[in-house]
């Protein structure tokens, strides 16, 4: 699969070299989500993510942290790097930017433009958020929405504890990028702010 993937995609670059079309076109790699952790192949799993937590089909990083390469000729320079954290759904108010196409009037976007971060500048963002409302039994997945704030990363689990009131753990991704040690006990009032945007993310997009 990892082979068939490179082919096709250095097939499509060598066509927009062949048409003289790489110069006017932006190339966009990404994924929705991490490796396969949960089938086996000969009593292996087909991918691994370390050391990042589980995989595709999961909250934690294993499951949403993914590649992304982003070629914009005359932008993005060659081989330059970014920490900026982006979503799926930046993708869209992202293009219309980069191509200059307006928006329609009164359009709201989930996401936002990352083209500062293309232009190698910072993103003015207050946290980030995933909605995984799904209870997925290969991963072991439960409905779950998380919150990543600078470092910092909130997880809701819904109806997750004994009295089916939603269980939070909390982590440091800098000092803990495998999600190994959950600080929410130790960090009672990070998660009160934290869960309060999880929140407001939930009322403000009805999710």
């Amino acid at each position: 699969m990892i082979q068939s993937l490179d082919e096709n995609v250095g097939r499509l670059m060598a066509a927009l070299d062949e048409t003289g079309l790489a110069d006017r076109t932006i190339v966009v790699f990404a994924s929705d989500n991490g490796g396969n952790m949960y089938n086996r192949v000969d009593g292996e799993t087909p991918t691994s993510n370390a050391p990042l937590r589980n995989g595709k089909g999961s909250i934690y990083e294993g499951g949403v942290r993914t590649p992304c390469v982003v070629i914009w000729p005359g932008v993005v320079q060659g081989g330059a790097k970014s920490e900026a954290v982006v979503s799926s759904v930046d993708w869209y108010p992202t293009l219309l930017e980069m191509t200059g196409v307006p928006s329609r009037p009164g359009q709201r976007f989930d996401g936002i433009s990352i083209v500062p971060a293309l232009r190698g500048g910072a993103l003015k963002r207050e946290a980030i958020f995933c909605h995984f409302p799904h209870y997925i039994a290969a991963t072991g997945n439960l409905p779950s929405t998380s919150v990543r704030q600078g470092d910092w990363k909130l997880i809701r689990f819904y109806c997750d504890n004994d009295d089916q009131s939603d269980r939070f753990e909390l982590y440091d991704l800098r000092r803990d990028i495998g999600e190994t040690t959950d600080l929410a006990a130790k960090e009672p009032a990070r998660v009160a702010a934290m869960g309060a945007l999880i929140a407001g993310f939930l009322r403000d997009t009805g999710a």
